[in-house]
């Protein structure tokens, strides 16, 4: 996805699995070049990678993934399926090395622009952002002006963001969507929305106003948690919320956001239940991304702070307890990667012209349990991977977008076996 510079938060799982490997080892995977179709799909197989035929069956992944064209994207999708954002959307199985559903983009939208998807009880929601040029505000949507900074000393553009939900089946049909700034939520971000599981309600945590419910099938609103950014102290200092997603079966929203103590502003995280009962504030660290999962959230961080070390944070907040995991250097703090279902989050470090050192941690233990050398001699003409581990395949998917004069992808499978 085109970042935009938003933080983006990765698909929410429901679901729990056995653990994670707790053999440490330092195997390197070779990384390959991308392949054209013919090859990928010459080299296609239906078997699952073993340890003793790594770069054979690396290959002929990566093969398979390469062959989409405008890749722009990998998301969870349940089980050992991912979502593919490309010319289309793609469902794609990665033991069998094949796209089994595909459809458009939704509104024509062309994947111009940035998305999230969330796993849903009974299929997948995609957010987007939109901006609809010069329609009169009928709504509370944002409204906004381009000028010539960028568009080259021509008349200004006005309109409106918009943040659309669609829905889909498992199968990727395409059901319904719902235009959540429509609703009168003041939101311009994504990751200040968050659909339920069951799909009945969505979350957006308004700016200055706290967090709010809206039904999708009545569009009723139902406030869970006030604030105005000034009386505050009678919110455990809570002024703010920035982020929210559902967890606990529907019943509880986690939140990241700003709280004030003594007349000085801290980021705080915590939760609230959906009534707007058992509300918890915690100051900690400067977190700004989470991965949450029905039990616990995974905090992280955007940028390392002045730290020596790096850490993340599990927060269990039924039981509104949290403990801290040790990371091997500070700068994985900020290149962190939730699981599929939690169970796990694997980190990765940038080696000049060697690589990517991925790191996957336990999160019931807080140990590190196996360490991992993904091989790209030029990683300078690469981003920073974004990183899919799905636990039951115990494989890291990673996709490198491309930096400077380098314009093409880079897929790698990485085997934890």
């Amino acid at each position: 996805m085109k970042k935009k510079g938003y933080m983006m938060i990765l698909a929410c799982c429901l679901l729990l699995c056995t653990g994670c490997s707790a053999n440490e080892d330092a195997d390197k995977v070779a990384g390959i070049e991308g392949v054209d179709i013919d090859m990928a799909q010459e080299s296609g197989s239906e078997s699952i990678p073993t340890q003793e035929d790594d770069i054979k069956s690396s290959l002929s992944m990566q093969s398979g993934l390469n062959q989409f064209q405008g890749l722009d994207e990998i998301q969870y999708a349940g089980g050992d399926r991912m979502l593919l954002f490309a010319d289309r959307i793609y469902l794609y199985e990665l033991t069998g090395q094949k796209a089994i559903a595909e459809t458009e983009y939704p509104d024509g939208n062309g994947g111009d622009g940035n998305f999230k998807t969330w796993i849903m009880d009974s299929g997948y929601c995609l957010a987007y952002e939109t901006f609809a040029e010069g329609e009169e505000a009928q709504t509370d949507t944002t409204e906004s002006v381009i000028s010539g900074e960028y568009g080259g000393g021509e008349a200004a553009i006005t309109g409106s963001y918009h943040i659309i939900y669609a829905y889909y089946d498992t199968d990727l049909n395409f059901q319904k969507t719902i235009d959540v700034t429509a609703l009168g939520a003041d939101v311009n971000f994504i990751y200040q929305t968050a659909p339920s599981m069951d799909g009945r309600q969505i979350a957006v945590c308004e700016q200055g106003k706290g967090i709010s419910l809206y039904d999708v099938n009545t569009l009723e609103k139902v406030d869970v948690l006030q604030v105005d950014g000034k009386e505050y102290a009678g919110i455990d200092g809570l002024s703010s919320v920035n982020q929210v997603a559902f967890t606990e079966n529907d019943s509880r929203i986690v939140f990241l956001g700003n709280c004030i103590e003594n007349d000085k502003g801290y980021v705080c995280y915590g939760s609230v239940k959906t009534d707007g009962s058992s509300l918890a504030v915690h100051r900690e660290n400067t977190f700004d991304i989470m991965n949450v999962f029905a039990e616990h959230t995974i905090f992280s961080e955007e940028l390392p702070d002045d730290r020596t070390s790096g850490q993340v944070w599990i927060y269990y907040p039924i039981q509104d307890t949290s403990q801290m995991v040790q990371l091997s250097e500070k700068i994985e703090s900020s290149h962190v990667w939730g699981s599929d279902k939690g169970n796990c989050f694997i980190t990765a470090v940038r080696n000049d012209n060697v690589g990517w050192t991925l790191r996957l941690y336990d999160v019931k233990t807080l140990k590190l349990v196996s360490t991992k050398v993904y091989e790209v001699p030029n990683t300078d003409d690469y981003r920073e991977p974004h990183i899919c581990y799905l636990e039951d395949q115990r494989t890291a998917v990673l996709f490198q977008r491309p930096y400077g004069e380098n314009e093409q992808y880079k897929v790698g499978i990485v085997s934890f076996q």
